[in-house]
């Protein structure tokens, strides 16, 4: 009986010791993280709301804690190329990817399974939240929503619309619009907000649903006109905008953003990773540039952040189903 206490004593001594120092180690990642540089993966071209997101953490970031930042612009797919690599990569906390709604509902319209959007990924933080915007070419004559829908029922051929790819919130918003609303529209899908602009702008789409922060300069140059924001209330810099839902009730979308990594990456790189871009959208130099682009600033814990996309999941799911939107 002696002997055998003895043994489960030393056995309970080793086990503390091994907990002890894997806790060490954990914190030890944290301590010296980053020691290196860091990759944000934008799986979108340059130029869209995520990249420009991106790009505003990214230099505060590396004031910080000296280290580059290094944006890595990975399109295709509607976004599942370039997060699909992060899914593979390291779980170290040095690669990262910036995501919006499109990380949930692209993979569903698609219906490809790329990843796991749930099992393969950890949020890291919130970073925003935004209604989207209706905005055609200045040669559409219509200076509101219900003027659209009359000018797309009179028309002989389908306007056509665009967004930043095929399964993102403007695509699903547009979708959703012509059930509705009763009219017929032609998608005509890009690879990223930047080349969807440039065609709009160009006059070769008519109408677009955009993501603000990219399309805002736009707006005041004149080269495109804003006839509606897509959730169900009214964004807060643009107050004299109408929703959508004003004209037809129940008609709401919005997105978010943030940042996420692969599964797996250590609890406490997550915190401080966290505690970082947070930081940045609560000054006064971030919340500023978000809110002048038409999005909110947000933040959150990891934890409720990865508890959002799951909730996303099953949302968008239930709607893309519903609506019959989707590859074959």
């Amino acid at each position: 009986m002696i002997a055998a206490a003895g043994r489960y004593l030393v056995l309970m001594f080793v086990a503390c010791c091994a907990c002890g120092g894997a806790v060490a180690q954990v914190k030890d990642a944290a301590a010296g993280f980053p020691g290196k540089p860091l990759r944000i993966v934008v799986p979108y071209p340059p130029g869209g709301g995520l990249d420009i997101m991106a790009r505003l953490l990214a230099g505060p970031l590396n004031e910080r804690w000296g280290q580059p930042i290094i944006i890595d612009n990975r399109p295709g797919a509607s976004g599942m190329v370039g997060t699909q690599i992060v899914a593979r990569s390291v779980a170290d906390g040095y690669t990262l990817v910036m995501v919006s709604t499109e990380f949930i509902t692209a993979p569903l319209v698609y219906r490809q399974r790329l990843y796991d959007t749930i099992a393969d990924f950890a949020g890291v933080g919130q970073t925003a939240s935004q209604s989207y915007l209706l905005v055609v070419h200045p040669s559409v004559p219509a200076r509101n929503l219900q003027e659209l829908i009359a000018h797309a029922k009179a028309r002989a051929t389908p306007l056509t619309f665009t967004s930043a790819g095929l399964g993102n919130v403007g695509h699903l918003s547009g979708e959703l619009l012509k059930r509705q609303a009763g009219i017929d529209m032609t998608f005509v899908p890009y690879k990223g907000t930047g080349p969807a602009l440039t065609e709009t702008i160009g006059g070769h789409v008519q109408v677009m649903i955009v993501n603000p922060l990219p399309a805002i300069a736009h707006i005041k140059a004149g080269r495109l006109r804003l006839l509606a924001g897509t959730d169900a209330k009214r964004i807060a810099s643009l107050p004299d905008v109408p929703t959508m839902s004003e004209t037809l009730p129940g008609l709401a979308t919005s997105g978010w953003n943030g940042i996420i990594a692969p599964r797996g990456v250590p609890a406490a790189v997550i915190a401080k990773l966290n505690e970082a871009i947070s930081a940045i959208i609560k000054s006064p130099a971030g919340r500023e540039r978000i809110l002048t682009g038409g999005a909110e600033p947000v933040t959150s814990t990891p934890q409720a952040f990865s508890a959002l996309m799951a909730d996303e999941h099953r949302r968008w799911s239930d709607i893309i189903t519903a609506a019959k939107i989707g590859t074959q």
